[in-house]
C-alpha cells in the first residue's frame, strides 16, 4: 500500500462513528488537525514523488532542492501532529517522536540550514549558503560558518529512502492506535445488548392497542412504559457515541417521540377509543420498531455481543 492510499485508508477509519464521536470530536480531540494532517501527509508525498520523477537536472537546480527539502518537512510535521492527535498528546515536538523510533534529525537540519534561515541560522549563530557550480539530481554540497567553516554533502535519494520509511511506521503506529482505543471503547459496553433493551416493548404497545379497539384502561401505562424505553435506548446510544446518535437511528428516534407525544394527547383527552388516527400513528409506530431492532442488532454486533 502506498503512502497515499494509507493515507486515504486513515482518513476513513478517524470518521469511522467510534473514534469520530469518542475520540477525535470529545474535549481532547481535534477533528480539524487530524484530516488536516493526512492531507498535508498525501500532498507532500505527491510532491517528493514529483520530485523522483523529475528527468535527471544537468545544471544547478536550486528550486528542486529547496521543493523537495520543504515538502520532507512538512511532511514531519504532518506525521508529528497526527501522531500527538491520535497516539500521545503528551509528546512535544517532532524531534521527540524522531528520537522514538530511532530517526535521524539530519533531513530537518539540512532544510533549515539552506532554505529555513540561511543567512541568519540559530539567530545569527550561523551562516549557509549552496555550493556554486553544477549539482546532479540527487546529490549536491552546501557550506557555513558555525563560526568555524564547515562543508556538507547531501545525498537526497537516501533522504527520500529513510523519509519513505519514517512516514509508513508512523502511519502504522497510527492505525494501530485507532484501532486499539476502538476496541478498548468496545470492550466497556461487553454484554450489554441494546436489541434487549426492546423486549418488552411488544407488549406495551399492545395496551395501547387495546385503548384504541377497547377503551382498556391500561392504555395509558403502555404509553408511559413506551416511554421510558426509548429513554433508555437513547441514553444507552449517548454513552456508546459521546451523545451523537446515528443519524439513521435519531430519524427514527423522531418519529416515535412525535408519535408518543400525539397518542398521549388522545389518551388524556380521553379521545383514544375507536380512534383511527391513532390506530395509524401506532401502526406507524411498530415499522419504525422494527426497523430500530434491525439497527440495534447491527450496533450490538459492531460491539461484539
Amino acid at each position: 500500500m502506498t503512502i497515499q492510499q494509507k493515507c486515504n485508508d486513515l482518513n476513513r477509519k478517524i470518521h469511522e462513528k467510534l473514534f469520530l464521536n469518542n475520540f477525535l470530536l470529545n474535549k481532547t480531540g481535534n477533528h480539524e488537525r487530524a484530516f488536516t494532517s493526512l492531507d498535508l501527509i498525501e500532498d507532500c508525498q505527491n510532491a517528493i514523488e514529483e520530485f523522483d520523477k523529475v528527468e535527471t537536472v544537468k545544471h544547478r537546480s536550486t528550486l528542486y532542492i529547496y521543493g523537495v527539502l520543504q515538502a520532507m518537512y512538512c511532511q514531519q510535521d504532518g506525521l508529528f501532529h497526527l501522531y500527538k492527535t491520535i497516539v500521545d498528546i503528551k509528546i512535544k515536538n517532532v524531534y521527540e517522536l524522531f528520537k522514538l523510533n530511532h530517526f535521524t534529525e539530519e533531513i530537518r537540519e539540512v532544510r533549515d540550514d539552506i532554505a529555513g534561515h540561511p543567512a541568519d541560522r540559530k539567530k545569527g549563530k550561523e551562516f549557509y549558503f549552496i555550493a556554486k557550480g553544477s549539482n546532479t539530481k540527487y546529490k549536491f554540497s552546501y557550506a557555513g560558518y558555525t563560526p568555524e567553516f564547515r562543508i556538507v554533502e547531501v545525498d537526497l535519494k537516501n533522504f527520500i529512502v529513510k523519509q519513505n520509511d519514517f512516514t509508513k511506521t508512523i502511519l502504522m503506529q497510527i492505525e494501530n492506535s485507532i484501532c486499539e482505543k476502538i476496541e478498548i471503547h468496545k470492550k466497556k459496553f461487553k454484554g450489554m445488548t441494546l436489541a434487549n433493551l426492546l423486549n418488552d416493548l411488544d407488549s406495551n404497545i399492545q395496551f395501547v392497542y387495546r385503548g384504541i379497539y377497547d377503551n382498556h384502561h391500561m392504555a395509558d401505562f403502555g404509553l408511559n412504559e413506551m416511554e421510558k424505553t426509548i429513554a433508555k435506548v437513547k441514553q444507552e446510544l449517548n454513552t456508546r457515541y459521546n451523545n451523537r446518535i446515528p443519524e439513521s437511528v435519531e430519524c427514527i428516534f423522531r418519529l416515535q417521540d412525535y408519535i408518543i407525544k400525539k397518542v398521549e394527547k388522545w389518551i388524556s383527552n380521553n379521545e383514544i377509543y375507536k380512534n383511527i388516527e391513532a390506530e395509524i400513528y401506532m401502526d406507524s409506530f411498530d415499522k419504525q420498531l422494527e426497523e430500530l431492532r434491525t439497527i440495534l442488532t447491527e450496533i450490538d454486533q459492531e460491539f461484539g455481543n
